[in-house]
């Protein structure tokens, strides 16, 4: 994605899933690196951003879940896939790493929004699935907030589940005329 912007082949970016930030932070399988959420920033691409995923770090198999990590909460998605749950602390930490990149190569703040599920930011973060933490999710949103104050890019935090139809239609129609401003 971050390659297709740079091409100017993308009139706006719709950027609900930010997982690869946990993977590069804590060394799972599917770290984007430190270019992730730049292109749209730098090139003053229309775009929505949140925080889909960052509850969880993704490894292999579960044998294949470094030592030091296997006494965390981990979740078995499929025989290929194990996903640890993110702390309070690294979830700070990738508020401010978010945060940061957004800030410091943004543009265009007034094209750029970051939106926070509050209600959870996977389908096994919501309330009574294992991956649920209060404490965590709400480290990540302080940090989104305190990041961005000043910024110009402008936070909405929403009642609903990452996964919930209205919040998905909702960041569409956003989107939409943020592209139309541009």
């Amino acid at each position: 994605m971050e390659r297709l912007v740079r091409e100017r082949r993308l009139d706006g970016v719709l950027d609900l899933t930010t997982t690869e930030l946990a993977d590069e932070l804590m060394g799972g399988v599917f770290s984007a690196g430190k270019d992730r959420l730049t292109a749209a920033a730098q090139a003053g691409v229309p775009q929505v951003v949140s925080v889909g995923a960052l509850d969880m770090v993704n490894f292999g198999p579960k044998d294949t879940v470094p030592e030091k990590y296997r006494h965390r909460v981990l979740f078995e998605h499929n025989p290929s896939v194990t996903l640890m749950r993110t702390t309070p602390e690294e979830c700070g930490v990738l508020g401010k790493r978010l945060t940061g990149r957004l800030r410091d190569n943004c543009t265009s703040p007034e094209v750029t929004e970051v939106w926070l599920p509050l209600r959870g930011i996977s389908a096994i973060a919501v309330e009574g699935q294992a991956f649920y933490d209060k404490e965590a999710d709400e480290t990540l949103f302080s940090a989104i907030r305190q990041g961005l104050d000043g910024s110009g890019i402008a936070v909405k935090e929403v009642d609903a589940d990452i996964n919930d139809p209205t919040w998905a239609e909702s960041l569409a129609r956003r989107l939409a005329e943020l592209v139309s401003k541009v």
